[in-house]
């Protein structure tokens, strides 16, 4: 795969026709490479308006991988380019969920449009309202000027005191 062409898929292809059980027994290296592969295929894919669900399940084999090793902007920016950030929040813990959600933030202000914008910022919301943290998840509910969200979650907040 060093000896290919810049612009060649055969690594995904091979890694589609293959046994994709142990993929991360490859490396971090080789998972990096195969998951910018994913992209730019996606994204031909969807502009052809073939079936992407072959790369759906290989992504939801590497998200995994780069969370354990806190490669979570990798995770989160593989993601959004396979539209499957509604995802995201399945792979968050206590341990990685600030992180996550803070790139999340921070991607929402280069978002191509405001519906990307929208869905950094409601996955954020989602995940800090998932692991308990009101005040974090009012913060994203203020940015996206959304009642319903701020409503939810004063509702959701069972601490008087955080809610004042």
């Amino acid at each position: 795969m060093v000896a290919s062409e810049d612009e060649s898929d055969d690594m995904l292809d091979f890694c589609l026709k293959g046994a994709q059980d142990d993929m991360h027994t490859w490396g971090h290296e080789y998972l990096r490479t195969l998951a910018g592969q994913i992209t730019i295929t996606y994204a031909k894919r969807v502009e052809k308006g073939e079936t992407t669900d072959d790369l759906s399940k290989l992504v939801d084999i590497i998200i995994p991988h780069f969370i354990d090793c806190h490669e979570e902007p990798e995770a989160v920016d593989l993601l959004m380019e396979t539209e499957n950030l509604a995802k995201l929040n399945h792979f968050c813990n206590e341990k990685n969920f600030d992180r996550v959600c803070r790139y999340l933030c921070a991607c929402s202000q280069y978002a191509a449009d405001t519906d990307e914008m929208s869905l950094s910022y409601r996955t954020a919301f989602n995940i800090y309202k998932t692991q308990r943290q009101y005040c974090d998840a009012m913060r994203v509910a203020q940015k996206m000027n959304n009642m319903e969200l701020i409503k939810e979650i004063m509702e959701a907040c069972p601490d008087d005191l955080v809610q004042k």
